[in-house]
């Protein structure tokens, strides 16, 4: 007869296994069973059972309460990284962009109305010009709008009777530029009535080819308008993010403490921006919760993330304020030269963080919680994912992004951005001193130069495409099931042990200060 194998040591003596026994041990286990807290890079997650492709995964996630993103990708709101050009990109693959508050009030809104005049849906405040208009009226609109065809309405506004459309054919025709547009403008114009969906008018544009399609009500008056150009930019991009309105969805910061800060909540909503982002981190007290209490009661519709908490405490807080969704870190980054540890000894390892906090809200509130931006690459995004987030908030990795604020400069052969992770020295001139500092210090981070990437669309689709293929290795095909398998103990992770982390920071290290990185032996990157 065949010979029987010694029985294995450890947790598998005495065990019959005639099934290959479960690797690593379920979530509860790791975190609950130690008193220390875990970084990203400490943990590693055990494969599953591969049954299907990597594209069969859905990587939609929630943001809040009741926005959702295809791509669960935000960007971050520093001053080196969100802008309105950043939110756009991030908008058009699935994601949201929150334009970081390190400016003038007027100045944030101004980039809010440029996210969302970029992608109109619904254009609620067209140009409208009266029949007594001329065409020098037109004219003027042009140099001043560059919009060259326009309804025409009974008493030249928004809401009047629709008479006439006046286009740039019918203009270019005529000499004279003193010419009243009633006797020249097109009378039979095509149009829908409202109720209409964005998506029925989208089809309804394309059905009458023309450039502009303007909605009606049952009298006849101008109600809204929708564009061709529009239309096609939603065509390309078939996982935009968007409103129920159709234009983009776009984020906003406001910091807790500021002066202005009910003052700029005003003027962001006013904007049209639809998440106020409540940074925390200079004050987690009543200041934050009267804030968020503020904006829920003045503003009900609009959707509120706060943070960054480190703990269940926090996170309760905030969402018994009226928080629709939480963002999940340390005030203070972990290790971060800057001003972090080594000034305010405070902060929390983000996977005990996320993994602690995004577990309470998820079974007590029901709110989604997010990875604060601690997330530097795809393999800490998939791990972020796998320990409770329904969103990532990017920072480093969107940095020398071409559509980041900011110079390029070229440094030995190489074309690099600026980058700062915290708060810039000209941000911080008319911000107040942080409450840990002595007065003669603020709170701030050296910038770092940071190799350009190029447009941050295909970045993000490269990251998805990571994030897919991990999901694959896992065997569970979205981020719900992640969590579900997260909270059954199917899902399974191993830590990895201190030499094998500082063999990973040193070979990191060398790459770093290699002045010839190319040809740095192997070892040094695992």
């Amino acid at each position: 007869s065949a010979r029987t194998p010694p029985a294995r040591r450890g947790r598998w003596r005495g065990l019959a296994m005639a099934d290959p026994a479960p690797n690593g041990w379920p979530a509860d286990k790791v975190f609950e069973g130690t008193v220390a807290g875990y970084g990203y890079d400490d943990i590693v997650f055990m494969p599953g059972h591969v049954s299907f492709e990597a594209s069969a995964v859905e990587l939609e996630g929630r943001l809040t309460r009741n926005i959702s993103l295809r791509r669960p990708f935000v960007g971050g709101a520093v001053d080196s990284i969100t802008e309105w050009k950043m939110a756009v990109s991030l908008a058009l693959v699935g994601g949201v962009g929150i334009i970081h508050g390190n400016q003038a009030v007027e100045a944030q809104a101004d980039m809010i109305r440029r996210v969302k005049r970029y992608v109109g849906g619904f254009i609620l405040d067209p140009f409208v010009l009266g029949p007594n208009a001329t065409l020098a009226d037109l004219d003027r609109l042009k140099e001043e709008q560059g919009i060259g065809s326009v309804p025409i309405t009974e008493d030249g506004k928004v809401g009047s009777k629709l008479i006439g459309w006046m286009g740039q054919r019918e203009a270019d025709a005529e000499k004279d530029r003193n010419r009243q547009l009633q006797h020249i403008m097109v009378r039979r114009v095509v149009s829908e009535k409202e109720p209409i969906s964005v998506d029925e008018a989208m089809l309804a544009l394309k059905k009458a080819k023309v450039g502009k399609l303007p909605i009606v009500d049952e009298e006849g008056r101008l109600v809204t308008l929708i564009s061709r150009s529009d239309a096609k930019k939603i065509m390309e991009n078939p996982l935009i993010s968007r409103s129920a309105t159709g234009q983009l969805l776009v984020g906003a910061a406001v910091t807790v403490g500021n002066k202005d800060d009910r003052e700029r909540v005003a003027a962001l909503i006013g904007a049209g921006v639809d998440l106020i982002y409540v940074d925390c981190s200079e004050h987690m007290g009543e200041l934050a919760s009267d804030l968020i209490a503020h904006i829920k009661a003045d503003h009900p519709l609009v959707e509120v993330l706060a943070g960054p908490a480190g703990s269940c405490r926090q996170a309760k807080r905030l969402v018994e304020v009226g928080a629709d969704g939480i963002l999940v870190g340390s005030a203070v980054p972990p290790g971060d030269d800057a001003w972090g540890s080594s000034v305010v000894a405070v902060g929390r390892p983000e996977a005990s963080a996320l993994y602690e906090v995004a577990r309470y809200l998820r079974h007590y509130y029901k709110v989604p919680a997010s990875a604060g931006p601690g997330v530097l690459n795809v393999g800490q995004m998939l791990k972020a994912f796998c320990l409770g987030a329904s969103a990532v908030v990017l920072d480093r990795p969107l940095a020398g992004c071409d559509e980041t604020p900011g110079e390029q400069v070229l440094q030995n052969g190489r074309w690099m951005k600026l980058h700062h992770s915290i708060e810039a020295l000209d941000a911080a001139r008319d911000r107040q001193f942080a409450k840990h500092l002595p007065d003669m210090v603020r709170r701030h981070a050296a910038g770092s130069l940071v190799s350009c990437q190029g447009p941050a669309g295909p970045l993000l689709q490269h990251a998805a495409k990571g994030i897919r293929n991990g999901m694959e290795d896992l065997g569970i095909k979205s981020i719900e099931a992640l969590h579900a398998a997260l909270d059954e103990g199917g899902l399974r992770l191993e830590c990895r042990s201190p030499f094998a982390m500082r063999l990973l920071e040193s070979g990191a290290q060398a790459m770093d200060r290699s002045s010839k990185p190319e040809i740095m032996p192997i070892f040094v990157t695992l």
